[in-house]
Order: structure tokens, then C-alpha cells, then sequence
């Protein structure tokens, strides 16, 4: 892949999910950009437009559902597929992620292969 990786933003608050998810996708030979808020994420995928993102709902400032309906809301960053990595399993939760825009929803935790998968279908 070389100069060539992917860029994969992360929006997440705890570090245990960071490092992992982090390390899980270092392996793979993604370029990981880090943010650990909502108004932090809306900012630098603005400005780096990485080729995905790795969303949580439960931000300290503006919740994931939030973000990923301003970021869908925007014109440079609309085409950027959302993925949601969150502790969160009700419907009712998928339901309001779905209808946010998120293009895929993902239950913590989750084992590497899983994210590799799910990345790669948006991601080549």
C-alpha cells in the first residue's frame, strides 16, 4: 500500500477502545486519525476527508447521532462512509443511527476481523 494507505478517522473517548481499535487498524496498514469529541470530528474530517470513519454515540460533547447527521449534512463530507463502533445494542439506537446516515453499525466489542471486514466494504 505504501504512500497510498487509507485514512480511517476515529471518534472515540475511551482509550482502551482507541488503543485497540488503533492497533487493529495499524495492522492493516491504515493511517488512524484520532479525535475523542464530537465537535473535534465534524472539525478534522472537514478539513483531512479520510476515507472512513469510525463513529461512537456516547461523545462527551455532541452525541454520534449529531455528528453523523451534520457530517451526511455537508457537502464535503457527505460521501464519507460512517460506520458506528458503539456499546449500544437497542433498535431503537440502530434506528435513530440509520436514520442519521450512518452506512453501518457495529456492537463494542468486537474482534479485529470484524472491523477489517465491515471497513473493507467501504474502503478498497
Amino acid at each position: 500500500m505504501g504512500s497510498e494507505r487509507k485514512t480511517i478517522l476515529l471518534v472515540e473517548d475511551e482509550k482502551n477502545v482507541i488503543l485497540a481499535v488503533k492497533t487493529c487498524l495499524e495492522v492493516a496498514e491504515y493511517k488512524v486519525l484520532i479525535v475523542e469529541n464530537g465537535e473535534k470530528a465534524l472539525e478534522r474530517a472537514k478539513g483531512e476527508k479520510p476515507d472512513a470513519i469510525i463513529l461512537d454515540l456516547m461523545l462527551p460533547d455532541v452525541n454520534g447521532f449529531q455528528v453523523c447527521q451534520q457530517l451526511k449534512g455537508m457537502e464535503e463530507t457527505k460521501d464519507i462512509p460512517i460506520i458506528v463502533l458503539t456499546a449500544k445494542t437497542g433498535e431503537e439506537d440502530k434506528e435513530r443511527a440509520w436514520e442519521a446516515g450512518a452506512d453501518s453499525y457495529l456492537t463494542k466489542p468486537i474482534r479485529p476481523e470484524q472491523l477489517w471486514q465491515e471497513i473493507q466494504k467501504f474502503v478498497s
